[in-house]
């Protein structure tokens, strides 16, 4: 699933996401995880390896770990999770991000991935202070009749 980037960011810190890029034919291209994307404006910036900033639009197509995969794929991640605990060396901060290994799969040509895009927002609590946000947008959601107001008789609001 591709979220467009203003769809995702949070108003109160910075975010990682995995900027995509898509073909004319609809299947992924490419992924670059991009680490402390901040909002700015109506777009974004992060810092590149370098040290230099890359301003988004906000319309860049981003990853939200929302992937559809055929179990065919689960070999490739184990093996690719394997290698980055042995590189990793037991760095407790070390992350294996998901889009870079699928990006190092479509390098290999070894996956091909549909683009599915949504013109939703990602609200997550990414921050204590997007608490609030959240909330509202879910009450909003139940009010529309998007989303039930109550999962398994419990109160998710509270």
């Amino acid at each position: 699933m591709g979220y467009r980037l203003r769809n995702t960011l949070s108003e109160h810190g910075f975010v990682s996401r995995g900027v995509c890029r898509v073909g004319r034919d609809g299947f992924l291209k490419e992924v670059v995880e991009r680490i402390r994307i901040e909002k700015e404006g109506e777009g974004a910036r992060a810092m590149d390896e370098k040290g230099h900033w890359i301003r988004f639009t906000g319309d860049e197509v981003v990853s939200m770990n929302f992937w559809g995969f055929t179990p065919s794929i689960f070999a490739h991640l184990d093996k690719g999770f394997a290698d980055f605990l042995e590189r990793s060396g037991g760095d407790l901060e070390a992350e294996y991000f998901v889009p870079l290994a699928v990006n190092e799969l479509l390098r290999a040509g070894k996956i091909r991935v549909k683009h599915i895009p949504t013109r939703d927002r990602w609200f997550g609590l990414t921050y204590p202070e997007d608490l609030p946000r959240v909330r509202a947008q879910v009450r909003e959601m139940i009010r529309e009749g998007q989303y039930p107001e109550r999962i398994h008789g419990e109160d998710r609001l509270e």
